[in-house]
């Protein structure tokens, strides 16, 4: 991908880059709050009933003075909410050899996103792109018609809805969701969270069949034009690798790269084993710790 000009280094900020990339991770996990929460040290252990890998994941933005032993209350931590233990690896993660250690414990490397910003001012403006019928709706949540559009093209709202409806219900900062629809029909949809100067662009979905008529590039236009009435100035977006018909559009809006992060997704460990009850010679089979589901998630 040496053309994308949206490729964010994965290691080696420093200096003003660094400190943005902390600062956009804080701003991130305020807008996509976890419904449960252990603070381990320099950690934050999330969980959100499996809602999203942001919400199920260690934010490492602080050092922990023993590493082998909050790698272990990691493990517990997640085998309680029934996930596998995960990290969400970025460049400013901590400590310094985190990545190192995770390698080694064979922690799998998956879903390689980059963070980007922009001015809202490049693109807070009507759009003139696609059919005349093209129109957008705002709402302060998500209706039926909105939720539909977006399960059909994103996980997050398909097959783990209820954790994301109970995540954006604990959600207090101002929100807006965006409907475009062509001759009355739904086609795409967006979420924008305003954060002091700053807009998060989520749960931007377009239908399939309705790719190409301007309807993302109006949703992300409204998004911005309503942020800029709660006062933010500028936008930050997360955009997979793989997603690569959206990375057009967003370095066409004036997106350009500040970082990338993935997912570190371990091994879930054996069960323990359950000590034997009962009389003398007569031991118990002890049962498996994960229910299948749980093992396979």
């Amino acid at each position: 991908m040496s053309d994308d000009p949206l490729v964010a280094p994965r290691a080696g900020l420093t200096g003003a880059r660094a400190e943005l990339a902390r600062d956009l991770e804080v701003v991130a996990h305020r807008a996509w709050p976890p419904l449960h929460v252990t603070e381990l040290a320099g950690w934050t252990l999330r969980a959100s009933a499996g809602a999203s890998r942001r919400g199920n994941s260690v934010w490492a933005h602080g050092d922990v003075p023993d590493l082998p032993a909050a790698l272990a209350t990691v493990t517990d931590f997640y085998r309680a909410a029934g996930l596998p233990p995960t990290f969400q690896q970025t460049p400013v993660s901590r400590p310094s050899g985190l990545a190192a250690v995770l390698d080694a414990a064979d922690f799998d490397d998956t879903g390689p996103t980059d963070v980007c910003t922009a001015p809202l001012a490049g693109f807070a403006r009507p759009v003139r792109a696609g059919p005349p019928t093209l129109r957008v709706l705002c709402a302060s949540g998500p209706d039926e018609t909105w939720l539909t559009v977006a399960g059909q093209v994103l996980a997050t709202f398909d097959t783990q809805r209820d954790g994301t409806l109970a995540v954006l219900g604990a959600l207090r900062l101002p929100t807006v969701y965006v409907t475009a629809a062509v001759d009355g029909v739904p086609i795409a949809v967006g979420r924008g969270v305003a954060d002091g100067r700053w807009l998060g662009i989520y749960s931007m979905a377009t239908l399939p069949a309705a790719r190409g008529q301007g309807a993302a590039r109006q949703v992300v236009a409204t998004l911005a034009s309503w942020a800029a009435q709660q006062g933010a100035t500028y936008a930050y977006l997360q955009v997979e690798e793989v997603s690569t018909v959206a990375r057009r559009l967003y370095a066409e809006l004036g997106f350009r790269p500040v970082y990338r992060y993935s997912y570190r997704r371990g091994p879930i460990p054996p069960a323990p084993p359950i000590p034997a009850t009962g009389s003398a010679g007569s031991a118990r089979s002890a049962r498996p710790a994960f229910s299948a589901q749980e093992r396979n998630a």
